[in-house]
């Protein structure tokens, strides 16, 4: 494991929790079929390289008039690049072999413009570059402005309206993540299957705020979701993992007044990680509050207790990233400490943290067998914390079980 793969899985991470399509699309569900390209349902598109050839097919609705094209490539590790054409309703280039490189870890932008007589649909290809067996990791953002018309989105369902005499947990999760406070034991008041959940949007606090739900059986539930808000430029992300941190539907973004509503079918019984996280745009002040309301057969889920802890532990799996959320609750100094317990003491794990963005803060740290490594950071504000984790195997380890462990001291909570 190395620094370059650990940022490319945390851009990943941080395009489930925050790359909800409010604003630009990360992992729209880019199609690598040419006579199937994804349709756009904003004017920005960023994803992330893999150091391959792959190409990446896009379509929108272009003209008459200019349109500008906006490509950017920035680098994670040593070099990555990726080369733009536009076709149009014909096939043929409007644009051709745009080329954008980051090299040494840096970042190129390259900005084109080209005029369409007639309106039509226009395809974007990306496509990556291939650096030998080594680097082209990193993301690429694609921007368009002028005579672009961008599909909108479908109409969204209303939000089924709380059933009376079932109210909403009075505060919803409070900054940091907990669960909405419940009447009972352990959850508001609602009709059979049935959960409803409201919580405050804050622009001022960067956590995500969390909801944990158990799914008790297996069988189809519908999440709906709604936003209110004062400030049109308020809004909320909403995300959701599984235990084996799937997601049941791409995360996505409503503004004020606006509702959605997912279905997703659970083959097992689980507890399930809802996430929200508060528009992060320029003029965002006000505050506002959100719903979420999970119906279901009768029986079907229940809310969880939040989890409040400053430890962990578990046992790693070869060849995979595993990662552990964790709030910091206030600004100061915190100390971490890992430790790792391997039956051989060449066996390693490797360590590495990221913010909400994507931005790695501490790289990548090797804790070997039997070792431990405490490493105090600083932080300015409350967020939300990304921790990775991998096993190092030697040749020699053969199948030997490696088990690591996570020790939080100051104003942090894991989440998960």
């Amino acid at each position: 494991m190395n620094y370059s793969r650990f940022h490319v899985c945390s851009l990943l991470i941080a395009a489930v929790l925050f790359g909800a399509s409010i604003s630009p699309t990360f992992g729209q569900g880019r199609s690598e079929d040419r006579d199937k390209p994804t349709l756009l349902s904003s004017n920005e598109i960023t994803d992330s390289l893999d150091g391959s050839a792959d190409q990446y097919f896009y379509k929108f609705s272009a003209g008459p008039g200019k349109i500008t094209v906006t490509l950017e490539v920035k680098a994670s590790g040593t070099n990555a690049g990726a080369m733009l054409d536009l076709f149009d309703s014909k096939s043929r280039r409007l644009l051709s072999d745009v080329l954008a490189q980051g090299v040494d870890g840096g970042e190129e932008r390259v900005v084109n413009s080209v005029q369409i007589s007639t309106r039509q649909e226009v395809v974007l290809r990306i496509k990556g570059l291939k650096y030998g067996d080594s680097g082209g990791t990193g993301t690429y953002k694609v921007a368009l402005s002028g005579a672009v018309n961008i599909a909108a989105a479908p109409a969204a369902a209303a939000a089924p309206a709380p059933v009376e005499g079932a109210p909403a947990a009075a505060a919803g999760p409070a900054p940091g993540g907990n669960n909405a406070p419940a009447a009972g034991n352990g959850g508001a008041v609602a009709p059979a299957g049935s959960i409803f959940l409201t919580g405050s949007l804050n622009p001022a606090d960067e956590r995500i705020l969390f909801h944990r739900v158990n799914i008790n059986r297996p069988g189809q539930a519908t999440f709906s979701f709604s936003v209110k808000a004062t400030n049109a430029k308020a809004g909320a992300k909403f995300a959701m993992l599984t235990e084996t941190n799937k997601q049941p539907f791409d995360a996505f973004g409503l503004q004020p007044g606006e509702s959605a509503s997912k279905s997703a079918t659970f083959d097992k019984a689980q507890t399930l990680l809802i996430m929200v996280t508060v528009n992060k745009v320029p003029g965002n002040v006000d505050s506002g509050a959100y719903s979420i309301q999970l119906s279901g057969p009768e029986g079907f889920g229940a809310l969880a207790p939040p989890v409040e802890s400053n430890s962990l532990s578990d046992q790693l799996e070869p060849e995979r990233v595993g990662y552990h959320l964790a709030n910091v609750n206030s600004p100061g100094q915190v100390s971490i400490s890992f430790s790792v317990k391997a039956s051989n003491a060449n066996a390693a794990a490797n360590f590495a943290i990221s913010n909400a963005t994507g931005q790695i803060i501490l790289p990548t740290l090797e804790v070997k067998g039997g070792e431990s490594f405490t490493k105090p950071l600083t932080f300015d504000k409350v967020q939300t914390i990304t921790i990775f984790v991998q096993a190092v195997k030697p040749p020699d380890n053969g199948k030997a079980p490696i088990t690591y462990s996570i020790q939080l001291s100051g104003p942090l909570t894991i989440v998960r």
